[in-house]
């Protein structure tokens, strides 16, 4: 028999009645450690309330207007453990801290804005697994929990390797997937994980348990993406079966939103109920949960090579949650920046930033002045392309607000 506590013999009522008081216990945690001024109810109500707008997909902070995009200050970082292309970069919720990983299988922890590198985690060579503390495979993708307690490494291994954020220590490896790990997220606010794999699965993990959950199956081609918010629940991106879906955990229950292109390769959301998808054939989409068609769609959004005529693959995806802000990348030269319309029924690019190389990862900053970029001489995937004269680098981009006047 199994240990067993009061909580194994709550009432749904009970249960509903804890987990509330301990919300509310957290966001008044959270305001004093923030010292905010203001009665502390006040300050509770508004916390309750943005989170209500939030989940219903109706709080949008508009980011785009207030950022001057002629004014970015740009840096770049480096490192030996970063010889290959990077792979992922990924900040934490505050900003003040960003992991990156490259095709070496190198990993390493920066301070910012210093720069300073923190920790670094060299890779090993395959075959060495039991001896090496780091990943001795590609790592193809980063997540980092919202507290910035834990930080999640996907291989081409199959595996997924948990780091704790302050000492970089690795604390477990979760096997279970059939093939290459392909995107991971943690949903907002806690210690679950959903890792996506080109085995056509997505499966759910729990830091704290150091355990599995369960294993979500439906899609046809290998899963290229995952995201998630507050809720339990993860949206998918399905490859070239075409099909974005949005997995109802609870409810186990999916919704199928088919894509009218030959691939979905990035899915990230705006918020709870909308999110953007972009893919090999330069597509940026915007969608909304309650309609089975794009509400705007963007063919080509980098344009097309001028060589073969074939439009450059979008092969980075980020959006700000919960604000009007997206950024793509891909071997076209420049990042580019998008803002969504009122109701998610438009997009439009709002400005570029130079760069050289495929960009294979975006993160943005909290506040929207801070955007990281992990570029390469190949793409994240693959070797079909070369750009030898692209340095393996990260480059920081701080992005000033508009002056008012």
């Amino acid at each position: 028999m199994g240990y067993e506590s009061e909580e194994d013999h709550e009432t749904p009522e009970e249960k509903k009645l804890r987990l509330a008081r301990l919300y509310l216990q957290e966001i008044e945690k959270e305001l004093e450690e923030r010292d905010e001024g203001g009665e502390a109810e006040d300050g509770v109500e508004q916390r309750l309330r943005e989170d209500v707008e939030a989940d219903k997909g109706k709080l949008r902070r508009q980011i785009s207007d207030t950022l001057d995009l002629e004014n970015i200050a740009s840096s770049s970082l480096q490192d030996k453990r970063h010889k290959q292309s990077l792979t992922s970069v990924c900040l934490s919720a505050d900003g003040d801290t960003l992991y990156s990983a490259s095709k070496d299988k190198g990993l390493i922890k920066w301070e910012l804005p210093s720069g300073k590198k923190l920790h670094k985690i060299r890779g090993g060579k395959k075959g060495s697994e039991e001896k090496e503390t780091g990943h001795c495979h590609v790592i193809n993708c980063l997540a980092v929990t919202s507290d910035n307690k834990f930080l999640a490494s996907g291989d081409a291994n199959k595996q997924i390797y948990i780091w704790s954020c302050d000492t970089m220590t690795r604390v477990h490896i979760f096997k279970g997937h059939k093939a290459e790990i392909s995107g991971l997220v943690f949903r907002n606010g806690t210690h679950t994980l959903y890792s996506s794999s080109f085995d056509r699965s997505i499966k759910v993990w729990s830091i704290d348990e150091k355990s599995y959950i369960e294993t979500l199956f439906g899609h046809q081609d290998r899963v290229m993406g995952i995201d998630a918010g507050a809720r339990e629940r993860a949206v998918s991106a399905g490859g070239r079966d075409k099909t974005v879906r949005i997995w109802k955990i609870v409810e186990e229950s999916q919704l199928v939103f088919n894509v009218p292109t030959v691939s979905i390769d990035a899915v990230k959301l705006l918020n709870e109920e909308h999110w953007v998808t972009a893919g090999e054939d330069g597509h940026l989409a915007v969608w909304g949960a309650t309609r089975k068609k794009p509400l705007t769609l963007v063919e080509k959004c980098h344009g097309v090579d001028p060589v073969n005529g074939e439009p450059h693959w979008v092969s980075a995806l980020a959006t700000l949650y919960n604000s009007d802000l997206v950024a793509t990348g891909s071997r076209d030269g420049n990042i580019r920046l998008w803002t969504v319309g009122d109701q998610f029924k438009s997009i439009k690019q709002i400005g570029s930033i130079q760069v050289d190389g495929f960009v294979n990862s975006l993160s943005v900053g909290c506040s929207g002045q801070l955007l990281v970029a992990g570029v390469g001489q190949e793409h994240r995937l693959g070797r079909w392309w070369r750009e030898a004269g692209v340095k393996n680098r990260i480059h920081v981009f701080s992005i000033q607000l508009k002056q008012i006047t």
